[in-house]
């Protein structure tokens, strides 16, 4: 009897658990569709214009692109959009029509900027982080230039700047050891060049002053950008890509490459200083005898110059912080000239067909951009084009002043192995122009190439090369302070060291 009274029971409390679950599905359905519903209806009081009652409001009409892309959803978005535009007035449509006709000029900015100038490669090469900022203010323009006699004749307006080759442009089968002699010959102005800046009283500092105003009018103006950029993104919405927030700005990445157009494929930096301390280096291996090695490549020696056995620097007399007197960025440089660089080809022929594919796919963008306010699509083109016109003409007034100061030599050559000998000649300054001149104290000069710092042609010191690479000439040379020992330890450490080997000797006896 219990038995049968206890069946239905259970029976009855399995069909109200079920009927509960299928109640409790309903109910979060219906909530969904009602949260669906509420998200499909993103319209505003903007976007009917009746006798001027309603104006732009930029906040409104941002949170109206943003509701179309809230539920982060394809279907859900086009169902939005499709709603919202459906409640557009008809003068709003027109306005809207317009001002992506208006947008649709960005991809032609480059024709407003002019034709390539070195101004930006130079700044690239002595600043590099103020050099990368005016590449992402090109926004599309060409900026560096593609042959090697582009920035060869850059040295009539700027003979400080950039020396000629040092090698003939053309070469004969017959005419290799007339070349030879070329280099010797044409190397020696640029390392009498050297030793006159790192030998003088003056003291030729960087415009500091001068270049930190232009880097920040340049990043006013690139911050203006951006935030127009991020405006219209996400007020606007593009009806062939509904959920995307960020599309003007994948726009601007593609647009703003312009590596691949260097003339140049390999380039070495040599930061070449003068040395405030009294130092003797002991020890250590010489770069010289890998560099002179004819069976040797420059790219094999120089990437082992962390190999080579480290030389000790001993400081005499004071170790009070002293800076250097003069600094100069060295560039040496192979042209690809006379040569197929097949990787290079294909690079530049990429380059071209991506630059094509991204100024088409730029107009069709902006072109169909949907509900972007005039207003906004008139402020986003000033600051751009206000930023790319600008920001060039800043730089080159920044160049016009750091190069005052003669930062840079930039010494161009045919072949690895004319580079590799200028390279030997630089890190040995110090074995030419012995003679004192009158008046002057001769310094030692120190080196410092892919991080590591030589002087006498041992290594002594390293940092990361990035320090370089990112400031440029406004690094502060390497301070032999931080590697240097005193000659009191020095002598203590030597004469234990003979010391050893006497005891050592005596033992074995």
């Amino acid at each position: 009897m219990s038995g049968t009274s206890f069946m239905p029971s259970r029976v009855s409390q399995s069909i109200f658990k079920a009927c509960r679950q299928i109640l409790s599905l309903c109910l979060i359905e219906l909530i969904s569709q009602a949260h669906a519903a509420d998200l499909l209806n993103c319209s505003s009081q903007a976007d009917r214009y009746i006798n001027n009652t309603y104006g732009f409001k930029l906040a409104s009409w941002v949170d109206r692109g943003i509701c179309v892309r809230s539920n982060n959803n394809e279907s859900l978005c086009y169902k939005a959009f499709d709603t919202t535009l459906k409640n557009l007035d008809s003068v709003r449509v027109g306005e809207y029509t317009g001002a992506a006709s208006v947008l649709a000029l960005l991809p032609t900015i480059g024709a407003l900027l002019g034709a390539p100038t070195t101004e930006i490669w130079r700044l690239l090469t002595v600043v590099p982080f103020g050099g990368g900022l005016a590449m992402t203010l090109s926004f599309g323009g060409a900026i560096l230039p593609v042959r090697v006699e582009d920035y060869e004749n850059d040295l009539n307006r700027h003979k400080v700047a950039i020396k000629r080759s040092v090698a003939s442009r053309a070469q004969q089968p017959g005419q290799l050891e007339d070349a030879q002699e070329e280099i010797y010959t044409g190397l020696e102005p640029v390392v009498e060049k050297i030793l006159a800046r790192m030998r003088q009283d003056e003291s030729q500092q960087l415009a500091k002053g001068h270049l930190w105003v232009g880097l920040l009018v340049m990043i006013l103006l690139s911050v203006g950008a951006q935030a127009a950029m991020i405006v219209v993104e996400q007020g606007g919405v593009i009806p062939w890509w509904c959920v995307s927030r960020w599309w003007m700005h994948l726009w601007y990445i593609l647009v703003t490459e312009n590596l691949t157009q260097s003339p140049f494929k390999d380039t070495w930096k040599l930061f070449v200083s003068d040395i405030p301390y009294d130092v003797n280096i002991r020890n250590g291996d010489s770069i010289l005898r890998k560099l002179e090695n004819p069976d040797a490549s420059a790219n094999q020696v120089l990437r082992q110059l962390g190999s080579l056995k480290a030389g000790t620097v001993e400081l005499h007399g004071s170790k009070q912080y002293t800076r250097p007197r003069n600094a100069v960025l060295i560039m040496v440089s192979v042209t690809n000239r006379g040569q197929v660089n097949y990787r290079s080809a294909l690079l530049r022929l990429f380059s071209k067909c991506a630059s094509i594919a991204t100024y088409v796919t730029g107009t069709a963008l902006f072109a169909s951009v949907q509900f972007l306010a005039l207003p906004v699509a008139v402020m986003t083109l000033t600051l751009i084009l206000a930023a790319g016109v600008f920001g060039r003409a800043i730089t080159g007034w920044i160049v016009s002043g750091v190069s005052k100061t003669e930062p840079l030599i930039h010494v161009i050559v045919n072949t690895r192995q004319e580079a590799q000998h200028v390279i030997a000649r630089i890190l040995s300054l110090d074995h030419y122009g012995t003679q004192k001149p009158s008046g002057n104290e001769v310094r030692k000069v120190q080196v410092e190439l892919g991080g590591h710092v030589f002087v006498s042609q041992r290594r002594v010191g390293s940092r990361s090369p990035w320090y370089l690479t990112i400031l440029g000439v406004l690094a502060e040379p390497f301070d032999l302070r931080k590697v240097g020992v005193s000659e009191t330890f020095s002598n203590m450490s030597q004469a234990g060291t003979d010391h050893s080997e006497v005891e050592l000797g005596l033992m074995r006896e």
